[in-house]
């Protein structure tokens, strides 16, 4: 079939077929179930993702050295001081700490999602705990039953509308926990072209697989 892919006998009652961001196709079927033929089913779709994996990896990876930031990307320049100058695409770090920019880049998300969170908080009528920001492995923010907020710090690689994008979504779940009729009803009147913001936050996420001053960021 031209399809390298891996079975996972799992204990589920729908068989399905997850992609992983590199191209990793995992087929996650109960025993006995036909995991070739759902391949074979799926086959144009999966051809159709990998085909998207493949183009964001000759697009991104000449420019994994840079740091994507808010939707651009950035050259990183040793330097005796910190800075960063959004209108020349560069960042200053000092004996290349990147220690000294994820502090930055922690301080930038904090200081906005504190601000909007309690804007929309406010507007939509409900109340947060905490708000956390961490490196989460496959999501870019979640909201716990306890109200507590979870951002990715790599929020800070998109552009500020795809971030508000975020923002709406999981401040929209302390009113709706599940993606209910209601729930996109409330993004949609803050947020009406949320469908393209989603597109758009799949091919950055492609994006952040292939950079390597995000992935070396993780380590620090």
């Amino acid at each position: 079939m031209g399809i390298e892919y891996c079975v996972i006998l799992r204990d589920v009652k729908y068989p399905r077929i997850e992609i992983s961001p590199l191209g990793e196709v995992k087929v996650i079927v109960p025993p006995n179930a036909d995991a070739e033929g759902l391949v074979k089913r799926k086959k144009e779709w999966i051809e159709k993702k990998l085909r998207e994996i493949e183009e964001a990896r000759m697009r991104f990876l000449p420019l994994s050295n840079k740091l994507l930031l808010n939707g651009e990307f950035y050259e990183l320049i040793k330097s005796e001081e910190f800075g960063v100058n959004p209108k020349f695409h560069v960042v200053l770090l000092p004996g290349g700490d990147l220690g000294t920019l994820k502090r930055w880049l922690k301080s930038q998300l904090r200081e906005e999602l504190e601000f909007k969170v309690r804007l929309f908080s406010s507007v939509f009528g409900v109340k947060y705990r905490k708000i956390y920001i961490r490196f989460q492995k496959t999501k870019w923010a979640s909201c716990s039953e306890k109200g507590n907020l979870n951002f990715n710090l790599m929020l800070m690689a998109l552009p500020e509308e795809l971030r508000d994008y975020i923002i709406i979504h999981e401040v929209a779940h302390l009113k709706f926990q599940r993606h209910s009729r209601a729930f996109w009803e409330l993004v949609r009147e803050y947020y009406p072209d949320y469908m393209r913001a989603q597109r758009g936050l799949r091919e950055y996420w492609l994006a952040l697989q292939y950079n390597e001053v995000w992935r070396k960021l993780r380590e620090v």
